[in-house]
């Protein structure tokens, strides 16, 4: 049977969509490709009809979602420093801890991204330079526009990996406390 381009395209489309929601959710390298496949309802067997590698697949992953976060990031024309704190705030919250398949790809996969292949690490960083541009439109400042990122990831990847409650909440409020603190003084400047 010959599927249509236009089918063949879909039906790539809903493969990157169901692995982002997987990986990020369960991780990408120990997810096998029936796994990822399945969670778009389709057979492993049909994998590499659609990709060259796994690694092809992780790359077209991060591309999605790293666009889909940099919509979300992006920042109207007239945004504010402290509109760009409440997306940080926002970030660094219980419901992308306990949702993750829900939210930001960074967390549950840079890791991963620094083990693959240039051509992978490239996507990423192309893609997070995008984010942070976006970012960057409100906050103006480079350097804190990079550690608010930077502790934002980081915060949400540690408070996922804590047995309790009560440290996960402990990560999270130290860390919106300090990006508090980081946009008081880029106030103060």
């Amino acid at each position: 049977m010959r599927y249509s381009a236009e089918h063949k395209e879909d039906t790539r489309r809903r493969i990157v969509e169901a692995a982002g929601a997987t990986a990020k959710k369960h991780g990408f390298g120990t997810t096998g490709v029936d796994g990822l496949m399945g969670a778009a309802g389709l057979k492993g067997s049909s994998f590499y009809h659609h990709f060259a590698s796994k690694q092809d697949l992780l790359g077209e992953v991060i591309q999605a979602e790293l666009e889909g976060s940099r919509e979300r990031f992006a920042c109207k024309p007239d945004a504010s420093k402290q509109d760009a704190l409440k997306q940080a705030l926002a970030y660094m919250s219980v419901r992308h801890i306990e949702s993750p398949e829900e939210g930001c790809v960074l967390p549950s996969l840079s890791a991963e991204v620094a083990r693959s292949s240039d051509e992978v690490k490239k996507i990423y960083e192309d893609s997070i330079k995008s984010i942070q541009r976006e970012i960057n439109k409100a906050v103006d400042d480079g350097n804190t526009t990079w550690a608010l990122l930077a502790m934002s990831i980081g915060a949400v990847t540690m408070a996922r990996a804590m047995s309790s409650d009560r440290s996960r909440d402990e990560v999270l409020k130290a860390c919106r406390l300090s990006a508090k603190r980081m946009f008081e003084a880029l106030e103060d400047q």
